[in-house]
């Protein structure tokens, strides 16, 4: 009779919240419990091997609670490595895979073989005994051990109904599946995401939600450390569950101490997954005192120690082999489809580690009796590694331990080939594996290898390795990463990096910048690469700064010793008569009067220069001189190429060498890109967005990207400001349609109702401005405090909105949509977005007078004339999107109106940015017919 595992009783912990995702999805368990039996329907049938490519998402985690309800055992592997490596399909003859399809699309599919694997009734999870390298030697894990060891792991770690549990590890390694198990045995909530604990995404989640648990390997410490995580406050955590490898005990102690300061627990433990995976804990007031232990067995189990000839070791600190016995342990190994219909062949677990019992019956590791690293919680066995190698005709020999593979090898000129082979086909970091070319391989004296010499002289190889500054970036990404393909455009996180990248890049940065920027993990190469060069320029600045004050301290001494020794006179005082003395008294006070004006005009200066990074000056005449660029045979203006500009909000903006603010864009497609053109005005162009990954369409590439993840997707932010819909199409036809998008997004904007007619009808009367340099700012604080004298109401000038607006603005639109049909391209119409929804009057009036001020200095419209050409336009929109039949997304109509979502009339704060990127991509994604041609995937609303 089959026993009873957590996913048969997910219901009975009734309308408790089971899941909630990082993108809103939410269950309850008797929700969860309906969708796991509706599938398991779905899936029934004689059991039968299924590969799930495993994530931490709600259709991941359904999918495989589904297969362990309906009783068909489950391979979990990385998502994407089915179709990369096929060995574990075609090795145990597995029936189905569920994977994300090339559309997407998640779902279960066939596996051909000649027929279907034979499987032992209590067989129900398979996983690698090394983590991620796809080896087909797998650990068999019944029901029993699944069960014994969620229950183990709750009682131990006291998990309640109230915790919550964020996932930071993946579901396919054996220490993430067992978060998941024993959490949703408990009647738990499980927070899944799957982004880095690197990424801010990850840590808004964790306090949003109140995370109570947290999980972590060795190397998470060290990402731990570079986000100063002990000097935050997190006042939902309850504890912090370390495995997957032993964590240096000055951290230990680190944590222990930290945890006891601010009322955590701080839990090391011990595991394989060969015992499904936990075996050992430390309770959290032994630690400080036992900070090198692993702990007592978990509730079930029991350790012993054996000697070279198998006797039991009783006397405390002597060392012999820990032999693991409880019902968590695996039932065997899985090498041919054979296995699979075996029985329990194992009682008690041999680890291969050497361990000794403390008196107070905590065991400690002191050795490895077996050849295996352990290295970011994967168990790498070198004999594995060096097997393979020999199949490769190659000679040498694999060494080790937990923070390098050393491969050494006496063929010549492979080292980067090979090292690029294992990293790919054992699926290690690149960090981890060190190739060392040798002209014979070292031998003790009796004639065994000498695995040692191997691993010390590569850890003084890479001792003595020099720490040059690279020339570039890029180069430093792809040597720590093990990857040729990176871009200047990828970031860290885009790019897959581990716990262990992490901190070499970090490292690396610093070098190369002399500082770690804010969120530089989210950043792209290119983005670093221009940091860096404003590191380098501001140095060079700081050093003749420096000079110049030495220069200016040497003669200012020099003159001094100068008066002191009597080389200058001190002048005699002039008669003055009376008629002199009052015409000098008028001039000491004109002199007086524009001394302080000059004064006050240069501390005005200097505030502004300090807060922006330029004078008025600079800001007055970049707009012409150094900010644009325009085509004189195609009239486009752009920004400058390639340059780091600031707009007129004084934000900074990074162009690339289309003179679009972003990223470098390839003209040339990448095999499978989803590239996207965002072209509009200055809201495309985020006119009050920090940063260029503020922006709604660099907000939008990252939703895309999590939609196909594994496929190149680019959205370029083609805004130019000021631009009216004539200009995009020249824009359209001279650039954008040349870079070969799939889809070009157009953002009108109203820049349109502008014309010379509006510009012409609004005029200025009353008190003159005083009449000083336009670059002085001294003349603003005298304008702004005469206003009264000379400002006229907002709308003494009004005109009717229906006389300027441009007979040509819907034949333009027409044109576009023939142009971009022509040629292939989806086109996608936005309507414009005003703040002056839901808004109530007095707060209206305050955003019109916001766009006056600072955007549209002519007052041509009252505020129902904005009100109307607003209308006028997005209806002229609406209208050519229904006759031409072409994709509409009505954000004009979604988007929540007011100073929240907007900083003046028109352009968007960043919730506002975030706001029109979630809305596009919904409206994209959901829209059935685009979303196939483009290969996404449907979102939930």
């Amino acid at each position: 009779m089959s026993i009873e595992m957590f996913v048969d009783r997910l219901g009975t912990h009734g309308d408790r919240l089971a899941i909630l995702t990082d993108r809103g999805e939410k269950r309850t368990y008797l929700e969860l419990a309906y969708d796991v039996n509706r599938l398991a329907a779905e899936l029934a049938g004689p059991p039968r091997l299924i590969i799930i490519e495993a994530n931490n998402t709600l259709g991941c985690l359904t999918a495989y609670l589904a297969c362990l309800r309906a009783k068909h055992p489950v391979v979990l592997v990385e998502p994407g490595s089915t179709m990369k490596d096929d060995r574990i399909s075609r090795t145990f003859a597995a029936s189905e895979v569920f994977h994300q399809s090339e559309q997407g699309e998640w779902r279960f599919d066939p596996l051909v073989h000649s027929s279907p694997a034979k499987l032992h009734p209590d067989l129900c999870i398979l996983l690698s005994t090394s983590g991620t390298t796809g080896s087909p030697k797998l650990v068999r894990l019944s029901r029993s051990n699944i069960e014994s060891n969620a229950s183990a792991i709750t009682c131990y770690l006291s998990i309640t109904q109230d915790d919550r549990a964020i996932t930071s590890l993946p579901p396919f390694y054996s220490f993430g599946m067992s978060v998941l198990n024993s959490h949703l045995y408990a009647g738990a909530t499980l927070l899944l995401t799957d982004e880095s604990v690197a990424s801010d995404k990850f840590w808004h989640f964790f306090e949003k939600e109140c995370a109570t648990t947290f999980s972590a390997v060795p190397f998470t410490f060290d990402v731990l450390e570079r986000i100063g995580f002990r000097t935050r406050s997190y006042p939902s955590l309850r504890y912090i569950a370390q495995a997957g490898g032993r964590l240096q005990e000055e951290r230990v102690v680190e944590y222990a101490k930290w945890g006891s300061s601010v009322g955590k627990q701080f839990f090391v433990m011990y595991g394989q997954t060969e015992a499904g995976p936990r075996m050992a804990y430390v309770p959290p007031d032994h630690l400080l005192d036992n900070p090198e232990c692993i702990g007592t067995p978990i509730p079930g189990g029991t350790f012993q120690l054996l000697d070279e000839y198998g006797a039991r070791i009783l006397q405390s600190d002597q060392p012999g082999e820990l032999v693991f016995s409880g019902p968590n342990v695996m039932m065997g190994y899985a090498e041919s489809e054979a296995d699979l219909s075996s029985g329990i062949l194992l009682t008690e677990l041999h680890t291969g580690d050497l361990a000794c019992r403390k008196s107070n019956s905590l065991y400690y590791i002191v050795g490895r009796k077996s050849r295996f690293s352990k290295i970011l919680g994967l168990r790498i066995s070198l004999d594995e590694i060096e097997s393979w190698l020999h199949q490769r005709n190659l000679s040498g020999i694999v060494s080790g331990d937990d923070r390098i593979v050393v491969v050494a090898v006496t063929q010549i000129n492979v080292r980067d080939s090979l090292k690029q082979a294992i990293i790919e086909h054992f699926g290690l970091p690149a960090s981890a594996i060190h190739v060392l070319e040798i002209d014979t391989i070292p031998t003790l004296s009796s004639g065994k290898y000498d695995y040692k010499a191997v691993l010390r002289a590569a850890h003084e190889a890479t001792d003595h390795e020099p720490q040059n500054c690279p020339q570039t970036l890029i180069e430093s990404y792809r040597k720590v990463l093990g990857m040729a393909d990176v871009r200047s455009t990828d970031s860290f996180l885009e790019l897959g990096g581990d716990s262990v990248s992490f901190v070499e890049i970090s490292l690396v940065l610093e070098d190369y910048l002399g500082y770690l920027p804010e969120n530089w993990e989210t950043m792209s190469i290119a983005s670093l690469e221009t940091l860096a060069q404003a590191a380098k320029q501001a140095r060079v600045w700081e050093k003749d700064e420096i000079d110049e004050e030495a220069r200016l301290w040497v003669e200012a001494t020099a003159k001094v010793k100068q008066h002191k020794n009597g080389f200058t006179s001190t002048p005699t005082p002039t008669q003055v008569v009376p008629g002199q003395a009052k015409l000098r008294q008028f001039w000491l006070t004109a002199v007086l009067g524009l001394s302080l004006l000059i004064m006050g005009e240069a501390v005005l200066q200097l505030r502004a220069y300090l807060n922006t990074d330029r004078s008025t000056i600079e800001i007055l005449t970049d707009e012409n001189e150094n900010n644009w660029v325009t085509n004189t045979e195609t009239g486009i203006k752009t920004y400058r190429k390639n340059a780091v500009v600031y707009n007129w909000a004084g934000r900074r903006v990074e162009t690339n060498s289309l003179g679009f603010r972003g990223p470098e864009i390839g003209r040339d497609l990448l095999p499978k890109e989803l590239r996207i053109i965002v072209a509009g005005a200055s809201s495309v162009v985020g006119f009050y967005a920090e940063t260029n990954a503020d922006t709604f369409s660099s907000l939008l590439e990252q939703k895309l990207r999590q939609n196909v993840p594994g496929r190149p997707v680019n959205v370029v932010n083609a805004g130019v400001p000021g631009y009216t819909l004539k200009e995009m199409e020249r824009l359209i036809d001279h650039v954008l349609i040349g870079l070969q998008p799939a889809v070009i997004i157009i953002y009108p904007g109203f820049n349109d109702m502008f014309t010379k007619s509006c510009l012409s009808k609004s005029t200025m009367n009353g008190f003159p401005v005083a009449t000083i340099p336009n670059w002085t700012i001294t003349r603003e604080i005298i304008s702004k405090n005469t206003n009264i004298l000379r400002e006229q109401p907002i709308w003494a000038n009004a005109i009717n909105p229906k006389e300027t607006f441009p007979s040509d603005y819907v034949p333009t639109l027409n044109r576009i949509v023939t142009k971009l049909s022509d040629a292939k391209i989806e086109l996608v119409l936005v309507t414009s977005a005003r703040a002056y929804k839901n808004v109530d009057p007095v707060k209206r009036v305050k955003l019109v007078k916001l766009a006056h001020e600072f955007l549209y200095s002519p007052q041509c419209f009252s505020l129902d004339g904005l009100l109307e050409a607003g209308k006028l336009y997005n209806d002229a929109i609406r209208s050519v999107a229904m006759q031409r039949r072409v994709p509409l997304i009505d954000l004009a109509s979604a988007m929540p109106g007011g100073l929240e979502y907007f900083h003046d009339d028109s352009h968007f704060t960043s919730k506002g940015q975030n706001f029109s990127a979630d809305f596009i991509y919904r409206a994209i994604t959901n829209d059935s017919s685009l979303s196939q041609r483009l290969g996404l995937s449907p979102v939930n609303n």
